[in-house]
């Protein structure tokens, strides 16, 4: 399954965040199962409560950008430095800065310890940009946007495309292929998810 997250939209077409990622599909998450009649599926959502840590680090790197959809791929960059910065603060390898982005993980192959890279990664979460309104897990019209990216989709003959679960930073995706990583599906999923996001974000018609 080739699964949509993060790349900006640009200013004149939009596109949504994209980073491949092929892998096994699995069973859908109790969170996102259908509600009544709609289709749309419902998450639960709890802000994490402010910590003396967290902080710190604003106090230390600022407060986190709010993405948008329209954001050039030099905007979105910008404004992960900050938790790019963070992750080099507080990790043994260095974190080259992200290209139309960001969003990248330690791990253990950057040269790291994967305990304290695993201990950054959650600590510079705080930093980390904010999802675009229109997709983040908080705002209670995201499932239904993201549905609507999904129905335009399907308008243009991608077969196999659904909503993923919101990664780590709170971010509804879009996954294309299916269980069987349909390569049709994938071709023209990311050939029309950008006109698709851009459509459902005005309102025209897709």
């Amino acid at each position: 399954m080739l699964r949509i997250t993060h790349r900006s939209l640009t200013a004149t077409a939009g596109a949504i965040a994209l980073v491949g990622v092929l892998a096994a599909c699995s069973a859908p998450s109790a969170d996102q199962s259908p509600e009544g009649d709609t289709g749309i599926a419902t998450l639960e959502t709890t802000a994490p409560a402010p910590t003396e840590a967290a902080d710190a680090l604003i106090a230390e790197y600022g407060e986190p950008v709010r993405l948008r959809l329209d954001m050039s791929d030099e905007e979105e960059a910008d404004a992960w430095k900050a938790r790019d910065r963070c992750l080099e603060d507080h990790t043994d390898a260095p974190q080259d800065a992200p290209v139309g982005g960001g969003g990248d993980s330690v791990s253990a192959s950057d040269g790291g310890d994967p305990v304290k890279a695993a201990e950054a990664e959650a600590l510079c979460l705080r930093v980390a940009p904010l999802p675009p309104w229109e997709l983040d897990v908080q705002n209670p019209d995201a499932l239904r946007f993201a549905q609507g990216v999904v129905d335009c989709l399907h308008d243009r003959g991608v077969r196999e495309v659904e909503i993923a679960e919101a990664d780590q930073f709170g971010r509804i995706n879009i996954a294309f292929g299916g269980e069987t990583n349909d390569a049709t599906s994938i071709s023209l999923g990311m050939q029309y998810v950008d006109a698709c996001v851009a459509s459902e974000s005005d309102g025209s018609a897709a």
